[in-house]
């Protein structure tokens, strides 16, 4: 049975994927779609036809028929668009990093109050089936006590003029480890570059810290090759996951240093190299899944919000720290 309608605000560069995932989907009674930009949402209705229809603000916010609103918005627009759908109990998606400023989470969250809406922040990797699996890995312990994890998201473009790489990369690896770990994460440094002196950092390297484990992000829009890797050396095993390695994503390599404790007349002697062992790697490829259609079914359908209002917030005072 399909659900109610949806209406999706925000027809640029996501809101796109996100009108074509919602119509492969068939999942709506009714698909609507708004932009300030009759451009583009003349561009959404040549390609879906009667598949989606166009309503104003307004009717989106008084027809209590489109139960669901997936925003995909700038989000300097969020916090004031959030305020008025909240007043009328939409369950709201909103894309990632939904709001910049960190009193809006606070005044939004006083509007939620005795709310039966929902409201999610859409963080497509916490719905990515690999990141997923990781969790269980880690939580298995197969890989041991976590010593260090590096992350890495670099790619050519596209580069934003209000936001900085970090903010809008970072905020995807901060999400995933955010997910994967219970334990507060901090920010202990970073590195910052403004390559293209339009005020706004385009490379950044941060590192952070969860509990013991050593945290390190790289990100950049400004790279030749399209990178996105995660590296977790365990004290039993190493665990690579290559998202553009479409053969074998996921590796785990029996892998580990130990180095014993010795005393100060047989370091001398030792050959610590034998400490270094180096076994065979296993190789996982699951089955295919798209993070967003999962991402959208999981707002409809789950009563466990765990991308909420509180773990979007997490996130965003990380990113503030970056001086």
């Amino acid at each position: 049975m399909k659900k109610n309608s949806i209406a999706i605000i925000g027809l640029g560069y996501w809101g796109s994927i996100v009108a074509k995932a919602v119509v492969s989907m068939n999942f709506f009674k009714k698909i609507y779609i708004y932009d300030i930009d009759k451009k583009k949402v003349g561009i959404i209705k040549k390609k879906f036809q009667t598949k989606v229809s166009y309503c104003n603000l307004n009717q989106i916010k008084k027809d209590k028929l489109i139960k669901h609103v997936f925003l995909a918005t700038p989000p300097k627009n969020n916090f004031n668009l959030l305020k008025s759908l909240i007043k009328f109990n939409k369950n709201i998606l909103v894309e990632k990093p939904g709001l910049i400023k960190l009193d809006h989470f606070k005044k939004i969250k006083k509007l939620t109050i005795n709310k039966k809406n929902k409201l999610t922040f859409g963080y497509i990797y916490i719905y990515n089936k690999y990141i997923r699996y990781l969790k269980k890995i880690i939580n298995s312990n197969v890989l041991g006590d976590i010593r260090y994890i590096n992350l890495q998201r670099q790619n050519f473009g596209p580069i934003r003029n209000k936001v900085s790489a970090a903010y809008d990369l970072a905020t995807h690896d901060i999400s995933i480890l955010h997910f994967l770990f219970k334990n507060k994460l901090s920010l202990k440094n970073s590195i910052n570059h403004d390559v293209l002196g339009k005020k706004n950092y385009d490379i950044s390297f941060l590192n952070l810290k969860s509990g013991n484990i050593k945290i390190d992000i790289n990100v950049s829009w400004l790279n030749p090759e399209k990178i996105r890797k995660i590296i977790i050396i365990g004290s039993k095993k190493m665990l690579l996951f290559d998202e553009m390695n479409i053969d074998e994503p996921l590796k785990i390599y029996n892998n580990y240093v130990n180095f014993p404790k010795i005393d100060s007349f047989t370091r001398n002697i030792f050959n610590q190299s034998k400490y270094i062992f180096k076994g065979k790697s296993k190789a996982i490829k699951l089955n295919d899944q798209k993070p967003l259609d999962l991402e959208i079914r999981e707002f409809i359908n789950s009563k466990i919000n765990l991308t909420n209002l509180e773990f979007s917030e997490n996130i965003i005072k990380i990113i503030k720290k970056i001086k």
